[in-house]
């Protein structure tokens, strides 16, 4: 299989592939259109004409170029994964995506068995794809693929403490719940399984690219049945059986009550109850800052902070702050801004996560800051 050049020149395989194509008469434009799909680095029309006119070129065979084609048209032009080429991203999506539909669909009885199962082929893939490309172990000394286990535990593991607690306690469920016999108790641990899909529509667009998210594909709610209180209250106070309390008791076991409360580590979502006419929805959210949140008592709202809430870099809250007035803003008027509203430390601090999160976020992974919608419209606000 021809590999496809990472610069804007044509490697000496592509060379040939153009070789041929221009033998088979076909024209410059069509070249460059074929050449450039889903090419890391496109090349420019000058590339085409340089290997036409050059004689010491020769072209590929027939197989070589049959081969070229299947490699372009392999490519999935929503995401850019091809199956030559990113077998282990793809079955990493497929395999979360499984996991998901298997959970929210009714007819099945083992979901918690098979959504652990599966959300740990997916990470595992996702590991392994980070691995290759980052010079990371991808066996074990005994020759086999190293397992998600030992992924997160390699100091060069990129996930937070929370995501890597979340997996340590799905592998823990998968290991428990495989060929076990529990009962319907599936929805005990649903937000293990909620917190682990967000995880992972995180991780995989920060390490792959957006083009990778499964939000548009597949709903990550995990059957969020509606229930009557009293069904809501007989759950709770329902009392679990031995097997489910032994597992629940090695899952959280060692973990702190910070640990516990980390939204990526189990989500917990809060629901209070209104008056309503049946044609309205069952649940309302409401934000803490309106003035219908603050007449609502003893509602528990928990903010965390992520790259998903805080979404734009320095550079990207220039150019839409530039959008939104038409004025000049550039990258160092954006630096001026957060050293006058103090809403994050210097580059030097030591406490690099101490930013005021209404505004700023400290990604400790990346060790970069982002910035969300509101320090947008703050500093839209001072130049209008």
């Amino acid at each position: 299989m021809i590999e496809q050049g990472t610069k804007g020149s044509l490697t000496e395989p592509e060379k040939s592939i153009v070789k041929y194509l221009v033998q088979e008469g076909w024209t410059n434009q069509n070249i460059q259109a074929l050449v450039n799909l889903e090419r890391p680095k496109t090349i420019n029309f000058g590339r085409i004409s340089g290997v036409k006119d050059d004689a010491s070129i020769e072209p590929c065979s027939k197989e070589k170029f049959d081969q070229y084609l299947r490699l372009k048209r392999s490519f999935d032009l929503k995401t850019g994964l091809n199956s030559f080429v990113d077998e282990r991203l793809i079955k990493s999506r497929e395999a979360m995506k499984l996991a998901v539909s298997v959970f929210n669909n009714p007819l099945f009885q083992f979901r918690a068995e098979n959504f652990t199962m599966l959300a740990n082929v997916a990470w595992t893939y996702l590991a392994l794809e980070y691995s290759a490309q980052n010079d990371l172990p991808l066996f074990r000394r005994n020759g086999k693929a190293i397992s998600l286990s030992d992924f997160i535990s390699n100091n060069n593991c990129p996930f937070s403490d929370g995501v890597k607690s979340n997996l340590k306690a799905l592998i823990k469920l998968r290991d428990a719940t495989e060929h076990t016999v529990l009962g319907p108790y599936d929805e005990e641990w649903v937000r293990i399984f909620q917190a682990n899909c967000l995880n992972y529509e995180e991780q995989i667009i920060h390490l792959f690219g957006i083009r990778l998210s499964l939000s548009t594909e597949i709903s990550f709610a995990l059957q969020f049945s509606g229930m009557e209180i009293g069904q809501v209250t007989k759950l709770v106070k329902s009392e679990l059986p031995a097997a489910v309390k032994t597992i629940n008791a090695d899952i959280f076991d060692g973990l702190t009550e910070q640990q516990k409360d980390d939204l990526e580590f189990q989500l917990s979502v809060v629901y209070t109850t209104i008056e309503s006419s049946k044609s309205k929805s069952a649940f309302q959210f409401v934000s803490p800052n309106s003035a219908e949140g603050i007449e609502i008592s003893n509602v528990l709202v928990k903010h965390k902070p992520s790259a998903i809430t805080h979404p734009y870099k320095p550079s990207e809250v220039a150019q839409i702050v530039n959008a939104k007035t038409s004025k000049p803003f550039k990258t160092h008027h954006h630096t001026t801004a957060w050293k006058r509203h103090k809403i994050r430390p210097d580059g030097d601090s030591n406490k690099p996560e101490a930013t005021n999160i209404d505004f700023c976020y400290y990604n400790p992974t990346f060790k970069r800051y982002t910035y969300n919608d509101a320090w947008v419209e703050l500093l839209v606000s001072e130049i209008d």
